[in-house]
């Protein structure tokens, strides 16, 4: 199956160039891994990883600088799990959007939007065999293990946010353990990807600490992306997704919280976020510009600044020199979303 012929790699890689031959390869593996041959459907898809940045299977990419004893057929298999994980990560999406009722995806309609839920979870399924596939090629069985525990904790994240739904009561720190199964389980599991691909398993330590950054990094990715929800800089290019779209899922992000804690503000707040998925446009501006007087933002700031230097200090720790340039370009262009 062919990408379109106008299919071009998001110009956050131009700055890396190696990278961006390998994750073309990546591209080639997921076009042959799948086809729904619903002609429609296939292109919607396609539509899709077209306006992603694979940021995934280019963390397993990079991480394969700290694979032990790599062969010929490292790479190959790197490939593989590269395209596996942003399998598994479309197909979450496609899963989120029929939850959320999104009418948008990535700046386009949704699956379930355009075909209906029920082929919205056909397509997403059928997505998750196609990553099972490409995994049941790579000749490590260490890998399945990881794979049923990410999954684990993507769904658990998924299950938390539907629990808290709505829940004006919720605690940032819940919501972090919400971001940790979302964000984070994919970031680490792309990571040991990448130093799970040589003939030899990583060390002890190198799983702890490339789990300890794969998970800062998806907070910090989720924070930001918050930040981006409630600020100038957020629009539908950047998010994806209407702005405050969160809001009228029932979904309180970071700003939320913070400003709720804000006895001067809290009431009035409350008045608007009661209203639930009922609240106005012109209601979702004023409870915006409520958030927006509170210091949830200046709060968020600092806890990204917080984050960002704890991703500075993983990486610092990193034993290659090359990976540690890498990331740190890298973290710099997801945080202050540079491209």
């Amino acid at each position: 199956m062919a990408m379109p012929n106008d299919f071009t790699l998001s110009s956050i890689w131009d700055d890396f160039p190696r990278l961006k031959t390998e994750l073309k390869e990546v591209i080639a593996v997921i076009n042959d891994s799948w086809e729904i041959n619903f002609s429609e459907i296939d292109q919607a898809i396609r539509s899709q990883l077209a306006a992603g940045k694979l940021l995934r299977p280019a963390l397993t990419l990079l991480f394969t600088e700290l694979s032990v004893e790599p062969d010929r057929n490292s790479h190959e298999q790197a490939i593989k799990m590269a395209a596996s994980v942003e399998l598994l990560h479309l197909a979450t999406l496609i899963h989120d959007d029929i939850i959320d009722e999104s009418k948008l995806r990535r700046g386009s309609p949704s699956i379930q939007s355009a075909f209906g839920k029920d082929t919205a979870v056909y397509a997403g399924d059928y997505l998750l065999t196609g990553m099972f596939s490409l995994i049941s090629q790579v000749n490590k069985p260490n890998l399945n293990n990881q794979v049923i525990h990410s999954i684990q904790r993507i769904l658990f994240g998924e299950l938390y946010q539907k629990q808290n739904r709505y829940n004006t009561e919720n605690t940032f720190e819940n919501y972090v353990q919400q971001m940790d199964g979302k964000t984070g389980a994919l970031f680490e599991l792309a990571m040991f990807y990448g130093i799970h691909s040589g003939t030899r398993n990583a060390s002890s330590t190198i799983n702890e600490l490339v789990n300890e950054f794969g998970r800062k990094l998806g907070i910090s990715f989720q924070l930001f992306d918050d930040y981006l929800d409630f600020s100038n800089n957020g629009n539908l290019s950047t998010l994806g997704k209407p702005k405050n779209q969160d809001i009228r899922n029932g979904i309180y992000t970071a700003p939320v919280l913070f400003s709720l804690e804000d006895e001067q503000y809290r009431e009035a707040i409350l008045d608007l976020l009661n209203l639930r998925d009922n609240i106005s446009d012109q209601q979702l501006d004023e409870l915006q510009e409520l958030i927006l007087a509170t210091s949830a933002m200046e709060r968020l700031e600092d806890l990204l600044y917080k984050y960002q230097q704890d991703l500075n200090d993983l990486i610092e720790k990193l034993p290659s020199p090359d990976l540690q340039q890498n990331l740190q370009r890298l973290v710099n262009k997801l945080i202050k979303r540079q491209s």
